[in-house]
């Protein structure tokens, strides 16, 4: 495979001139073409809200555990994979991309709500994103906590939470 190890190696047909300083000067032909753009970056941030539900369960999604994903890039047009991923597995999900169209924003959101269907118990894990493309980064981690109660009707004919025997 080929690698570049520093200043440019030219082949003898086509011979590389040298400034004063001794590094190459560009040939006619090489100076009409356009310097390759910057490298592409992405930065990706995390939010959490929700993160400590106590309650029924499944929660209604307003209350669940929600989690939002800001990505941003460096320039457009952009393609970024990335997925979401939690430290005990139970949050990891399937690769996904995000296209951001030249002449469009640089910065998209993602959001993930995190339920269960069993009614009891407590889930505690901490979640983050991955990106995988154009660049390898992971966000930072918010934990979160999701504890499942046992509602019992009461004579007024709300719900309250009481604990599972």
């Amino acid at each position: 495979t080929a690698k570049d190890s520093g200043p440019a190696v030219s082949s003898p047909a086509s011979p590389t001139k040298t400034d004063e300083t001794g590094e190459p000067t560009p040939s006619p032909s090489e100076s009409k073409t356009t310097s390759a753009p910057p490298p592409q970056s992405v930065a990706v941030a995390l939010s959490g809200s929700n993160t400590d539900y106590e309650g029924s369960c499944p929660p209604d999604r307003s209350a669940a555990p929600s989690f939002t994903a800001t990505l941003t890039v460096g320039r457009l047009p952009a393609t970024v994979t990335y997925r979401w991923v939690s430290k005990n597995g139970s949050v990891n999900g399937n690769w996904k991309t995000l296209t951001f169209p030249a002449g469009g924003g640089k910065t998209q959101e993602d959001r993930r709500f995190v339920t269960t269907q069993d009614d009891s118990g407590t889930f505690q894990d901490t979640i983050s994103v991955e990106v995988r493309e154009p660049v390898e980064k992971t966000s930072n981690s918010v934990p979160f906590s999701l504890t499942c109660v046992t509602e019992t009707p009461t004579g007024t004919g709300e719900a309250s939470p009481t604990a599972s025997p």
